[in-house]
């Protein structure tokens, strides 16, 4: 089977749900074909131009993505039933690698593109929207909803609804949970060690997305009180400049522990998941995904406020009585001396995730995709 996945590098969680439907494409059907396809970078300036302004206030001024997301919600007024830019692009790729199937995992290369593909192919491509959220309400975009998805496929009951609400056929929505790529899988159907380091000090991770968006600096200084007690490790993605910006703090500051890392894989990722007393991070819908279904304690990181997008996330942990998030450094501090001096309270949080994973469907994933009604 040939099949063309649409991403974007807008996030990480588009990105991560592509490639790891490529990886079990991939085994699941060895002699077949998969693209996967950065449609907005690729097919047109001024979509890409969005994408870096997107990943540009994610980095520097998470609180402009207000009137940001507001704006493109309203994208598919210019587009009805088509492409506006890059359908030139869209239609060359179309014809020259004819997929039998499309499933995009992001929201804005789903509406208008569908109805494209289905013109230049004909009825019989099938197409599916990938969504990555949580829940629903404010901050689930519209253009995640297309009629010319033959498929939805919703991570959780709270997005199905959303859906619904949205005039989507309920029949053709599936809810599946997330899938994750192979050996991170692999690591997670694996019973947790009951000694997860050799280091005694509980390990707290700092997180980025792949750009490397951080607060890093700011959090390790308001955590030097608990130099001896805690031991940190600080994820710069792909931004050697944050790695070395870090390297330099530890140097001044050797009484705190902290390993600067670059981009982990999705292997490597899975054992810091596990190996994690807790992790901090923006609400982004793939770390939040990742968290829940190994069981990790995540500490959303708010600076500069919570964009629309993210309140998702912060939405199905409130619901579960796991929302716990900063504003500021000092924030933070409070929150692990409190653990530290009351185990019991974080042992109540991690026994709720514990209690409450998010898991999978992978055999009714790979019916969905490889099979059939």
């Amino acid at each position: 089977m040939r099949v063309l996945i649409f991403t974007s590098s807008g996030g990480t969680a588009h990105d991560a749900a592509a490639y790891s439907i490529k990886s079990w494409l991939n085994h699941w059907d060895p002699n077949g074909s998969v693209l996967v396809e950065h449609l907005l970078e690729k097919s047109s300036f001024v979509m890409r131009l969005s994408v870096n302004l997107y990943n540009w206030i994610q980095k520097y001024c998470p609180w402009f993505h207000q009137i940001y997301w507001r704006l493109v919600e309203f994208e598919d007024l210019v587009k009805p039933g088509t492409v506006i830019f890059g359908r030139n692009y869209l239609i060359r790729l179309l014809r020259t690698y004819k997929p039998e199937l499309i499933i995009s995992t992001h929201p804005h290369i789903n509406r208008g593109h569908f109805d494209l593909a289905k013109r230049v192919l004909g009825p019989s491509l099938r197409t599916i929207t990938c969504c990555t959220e949580l829940d629903g309400g404010f901050g689930f975009s519209r253009n995640w909803v297309t009629k010319k998805a033959d498929y939805f496929w919703a991570l959780t009951p709270e997005v199905a609804k959303e859906v619904r609400g949205r005039g989507y056929v309920k029949s053709r929505i599936s809810i599946l949970g997330p899938l994750f790529e192979p050996s991170f899988e692999r690591l997670l159907e694996k019973p947790l060690p009951e000694n997860l380091s050799d280091d005694s000090l509980p390990l707290l991770v700092l997180g980025s997305g792949a750009n490397g968006s951080n607060n890093h600096l700011d959090l390790l200084n308001a955590l030097l009180p608990l130099a001896g007690q805690i031991r940190v490790i600080a994820l710069c993605g792909r931004r050697v400049s944050v790695k070395q910006e870090l390297a330099k703090w530890s140097s001044l500051y050797p009484q705190l522990s902290v390993e600067a890392r670059g981009f982990q894989s999705p292997k490597e990722m899975a054992k810091l998941y596990h190996c994690a007393w807790a992790m901090v991070g923006r609400p982004g819908a793939r770390t939040a995904t990742e968290a829940l279904a190994s069981g990790c304690v995540l500490i959303f990181n708010g600076f500069g406020t919570t964009m629309p997008q993210e309140l998702l996330a912060r939405r199905y942990f409130f619901d579960r009585g796991i929302d716990i998030a900063i504003d500021t450094p000092k924030d933070l501090l409070a929150i692990l001396q409190n653990w530290l001096a009351q185990p019991e309270q974080y042992q109540l949080v991690k026994q709720t995730y514990c209690l409450k994973p998010l898991i999978g469907n992978r055999d009714g994933i790979r019916h969905l995709i490889m099979g059939s009604d």
